[in-house]
């Protein structure tokens, strides 16, 4: 059978290899743990898996788990307390910085722009609604009786909260 020939890593990416975020916090199994919860944040872990995984200790990976769960990155289930499952907490604002900051590596090393997309995309389905201010105005017109008037309100809006800037009866 052919074997595909893969091309050969350039030497200064070297000390991008097996080093979780080029190597920036270490290479330790709570780094490395770091680095694969990030990757797949949408996975069902277990401590077996990580220590197989980092070459780690149980006792080890089971220091790193319970600072990581402590940190708010990791939700620890433990319907089955003799094999917990872990997953990354998706709530985590800390998970999401990481992954920005993983990205940031990769656009470091390779000169690409995957954080600036990243950055964009979270922007628009998460904060835009959140801080974009929004204006709201009204005109009204009443007649009564052969009289008229014309009534305007406009209110901006700001992080969930409505304020007038201006109302005027003519």
């Amino acid at each position: 059978m052919h074997e595909e020939q893969l091309p050969e890593l350039p030497t200064e990416l070297g000390i991008y290899l097996d080093k979780p975020y080029g190597g920036l916090f270490g290479d330790n199994a709570q780094t490395k743990i770091i680095e694969e919860i990030v990757a797949d944040h949408n996975r069902n872990y277990r401590p077996r898996y990580f220590e197989e995984m980092t070459g780690s200790s149980a006792p080890s990976v089971r220091k790193a788990l319970n600072n990581l769960t402590s940190l708010g990155l990791l939700e620890k289930d433990i319907s089955d307390n003799q094999h917990p499952v872990y997953r990354a907490n998706l709530k985590s604002k800390k998970l999401i910085a990481l992954t920005f900051l993983s990205l940031a590596s990769i656009d470091d090393r390779d000169g690409t722009e995957c954080m600036d997309f990243a950055v964009f995309d979270y922007y628009f389905k998460e904060l835009k609604e959140k801080i974009q201010p929004t204006a709201v105005a009204t005109y009204t017109m009443f007649e009564y009786q052969g009289k008229q008037w014309i009534e305007t309100f406009a209110t901006k809006q700001t992080m969930g909260e409505s304020t007038p800037i201006a109302a005027r009866t003519a």
